[in-house]
């Protein structure tokens, strides 16, 4: 009988493959439990739809096909959204706002939902691990979170104008949408780069915001310090009243502003924006179910759908090179910001 010797304790070999093999079958059985729920998820959407189309008059093909065809649209959406490192809500609401005739209030409270599914599902994680900054994230909450609640109380006040309203939200999200556009053809790979030693910030020092974190990559600790608390901080006003106000989430400027402006390390800036998104846009997206504008027959797919998506890009992202991608959805941004430019350019030229 062969044994391992580890300290003043013998393991059997034949025990430890064992012991191994549980955890190997416990994960197994933990993919297999998810592949079911998720199953389990879609079969009673399913039977939801074919009930209320039955019951709402006969529509039965017209509705199945659209919230199928929505389910595969946010499909693809979380597919690139997880490969090229872009918010799904990023993509979600430009494109449904400037190719389909949904109530854009709909599309923006769903925008929100996307946004805050997406933090929720990956904090633990890097909370857990301490990847992301926790006292930063409650200091940086507060103007934030007050400011994505504006934006969305402001976004929707703007919509009861009419047409004219309508027309203000499309030219200023197409504005918007180009900005991001080429802001994500500017972004070059060093910001990872960075000098993490800078000089912290006084405020930044009393309220202990300094930290650290295990980088597995570098088999090393990373001590860093949060610099230009303040500017961030107001940087983060502005960001919080665009993502309540179109929707959009925040991730696409949070981590620039914590990266470049605060000078924290990109995986600390990334994890701890994901975070704040899911304090701040969950709190924005109140407003908009206080105000009837979230429907959950219609954001149930999208979740749903963006979900699977991220998880099947996950999983082929080490099989494919992005740079082509990244370069379709920098296209995709910029035709949907010129169609959402030509839709308000027509009416704001007729109330000029």
């Amino acid at each position: 009988m062969s044994y391992i010797r580890c300290g003043k304790s013998h393991w059997n070999i034949n025990e430890l493959l064992k012991a191994l093999n549980v955890k190997a079958n416990y994960e197994v059985i933990k993919g297999k439990i998810f592949k079911i729920m998720l199953i389990w998820v879609v079969s009673y959407m399913t039977l939801g739809m074919l009930i209320f189309a039955v019951v709402g008059g006969g529509f039965l093909s017209s509705q199945v096909i659209f919230f199928t065809s929505l389910a595969c649209v946010c499909v693809v959406i979380g597919i690139v959204a997880a490969l090229t490192g872009v918010g799904g809500a990023v993509l979600f609401t430009p494109i449904m706002m400037a190719f389909t005739p949904i109530n854009m209030d709909i599309i923006r409270s769903t925008g929100l939902a996307i946004a805050t599914m997406s933090s929720l599902v990956s904090s633990r994680q890097y909370l857990g691990s301490n990847l992301a900054n926790f006292r930063l994230v409650l200091v940086s909450s507060v103007p934030y979170t007050l400011f994505a609640i504006i934006g969305s109380l402001l976004g929707l006040r703007i919509g009861v104008l009419g047409s004219l309203g309508k027309a203000v939200i499309r030219f200023s999200l197409g504005v918007l949408v180009l900005s991001i556009a080429v802001l994500f053809m500017l972004r070059g790979s060093g910001a990872g780069n960075l000098s993490y030693t800078v000089k912290g910030d006084k405020l930044a020092g009393l309220l202990k915001l300094n930290s650290t974190y295990s980088d597995y990559s570098l088999n090393t600790i990373v001590k860093y310090n949060v610099g230009n608390l303040q500017w961030g901080l107001l940087s983060l006003m502005g960001v919080g009243l665009i993502s309540g106000m179109f929707g959009l989430g925040a991730g696409w400027a949070i981590v620039p502003i914590y990266s470049m402006l605060m000078q924290l390390p990109l995986k600390v800036a990334a994890a701890s924006s994901l975070v704040l998104i899911g304090i701040g846009d969950s709190a924005a997206m109140w407003v908009y179910i206080n105000n009837g504008a979230f429907i959950p027959l219609f954001a149930v797919p999208c979740l749903l759908g963006i979900v699977i998506g991220a998880r099947v890009g996950s999983r082929i992202m080490p099989k494919i090179k992005t740079s082509y991608l990244k370069i379709l959805v920098v296209i995709v941004m910029i035709i949907a910001g010129l169609r959402l430019l030509q839709q308000s350019l027509s009416i704001l030229m007729g109330w000029l």
